[in-house]
């Protein structure tokens, strides 16, 4: 937020000099009139150096930060608390400072003048596009309360799904992590020693032996090598992801994968149908809903579906004809779909549907190791297999040597 410089007269008429941070000039001269001040002159000012503090620096903004803060909100906005007031004892609550400060200086931008839609939209970090339409379409209903209330429903169910996949795939980034130390000590270490034992004898090695310690030398020679052909993938992989193109065919590809595909694509309709169906609910048209759901929704090949439907929907087609015509949305969300809008009741359609994949994504998630461990076993096993008969078979040879 932009700082402004001022000259002022007060009751008095002394001569007040000063600067202020405001939204714009009009709300600096509006928060100069509630001074009592008589503005002057009043222009834009640069920032003055502060030093930082270092706790605020270290700390982040969480989602469960934004749940709490929406819902204390809404219940001291219910109980017919003025929103600034509001805003003021949760500023005083917040246990994070960098949280406060953004609450502060929303809470300020109000009394300035602006909107409170308009004053989150300063900080799109924290409140994104989703979070400040429906503000925005609460503060026109005079339903704020509610709408603060539904955001907060939204995270909320958002932050578990995110939480419990986390924690159903710790245990398969374990095993194979474990994996990796131990081809590496065994690369560097192990292979070595029974290599210096097997060419004390002149007896032919076999081809897993000669392969394994071929790649132990390779290793050790060339770590570096190595290091680089395993990080360099990697990391190119993850700036093509980060890159429009690289998104979009990423997120297309997620939706073919065997077992992460089903998932993704459930995770995907829960959250279009949760936003758009809240968006919907809180007064927005159609059109507006759907354009913003195209740019919160988390899979670019899904959000340019729903920004097609948006454009064709001009025309006067349907909203679940489109949907079938884009050939990604389930049979089942295409169904709720048009019963919703035959009934006129769209928004409870789109609950429904998300409550359903909800269940879906829960039954998945507390599945999801239970179809990953024959995976997990299968490498084992087979690193296990390669490495035995890699290091045993010699032996065996060298037993027969021994006893000519």
């Amino acid at each position: 937020m932009p700082f402004f410089s001022y000259r002022a007269r007060n009751k008095s008429g002394a001569l007040v000099t000063g600067r202020l941070e405001a939204f714009d000039r009009a709300a600096a001269e509006t928060k100069l009139d509630k001074k009592g001040l008589i503005p002057i002159a009043v222009s834009p000012a640069g920032q003055i150096l502060k030093l930082p503090d270092i706790n605020a620096f270290f700390q982040r903004i969480t989602p469960q930060d934004i749940i709490l803060f929406s819902r204390q909100l809404a219940t001291l906005f219910n109980a017919g608390i003025p929103l600034t007031r509001a805003l003021f004892t949760l500023e005083m609550q917040v246990i994070n400072k960098k949280f406060a400060e953004i609450i502060k200086a929303i809470r300020e931008d109000i009394e300035g003048g602006a909107a409170f839609a308009k004053a989150l939209q300063t900080y799109p970090q924290v409140f994104d596009e989703t979070y400040c339409s429906m503000v925005e379409a609460g503060e026109a209903a005079g339903l704020l309360d509610n709408i603060l209330e539904r955001l907060a429903t939204i995270k909320e169910r958002i932050q578990e799904i995110n939480s419990k996949v986390k924690s159903t795939t710790l245990y398969p980034k374990i095993v194979v992590g474990a994996i990796i130390a131990a081809i590496v000590i065994l690369m560097t270490f192990a292979i070595p020693q029974f290599a210096k034992l097997y060419s004390g004898f002149n007896v032919p090695l076999p081809l897993p032996t000669r392969m394994l310690i071929a790649i132990s030398n390779f290793f050790i020679s060339y770590w570096y090598l190595v290091a680089f052909m395993l990080i360099a993938p990697i990391i190119i992989v993850k700036w093509y992801i980060n890159t429009e193109t690289g998104r979009y065919n990423w997120d297309k590809f997620k939706l073919k994968m065997p077992i992460f595909g089903p998932f993704s694509q459930k995770v995907t309709m829960s959250r279009f149908a949760r936003i758009f169906g809240a968006l919907y609910k809180s007064g927005l048209p159609i059109l507006q809903s759907l354009d913003i759901v195209s740019r919160v929704v988390d899979n670019k090949l899904i959000a340019k579906a729903v920004k097609d439907i948006e454009t064709d929907i001009r025309s006067g087609k349907s909203l679940s004809e489109l949907m079938e015509k884009s050939l990604l949305f389930p049979p089942m969300v295409i169904q709720m779909v048009k019963v919703g809008e035959d009934t006129g009741a769209l928004d409870e359609m789109l609950e429904k549907v998300a409550y359903y994949y909800d269940e879906e994504v829960d039954y998945t998630i507390r599945n999801l190791t239970t179809m990953l461990e024959p995976v997990l076993l299968l490498v084992m096993f087979g690193m296990v297999l390669f490495l035995a008969l890699s290091l045993f078979l010699p032996m065996w040879d060298i037993v027969k040597f021994t006893r000519r």
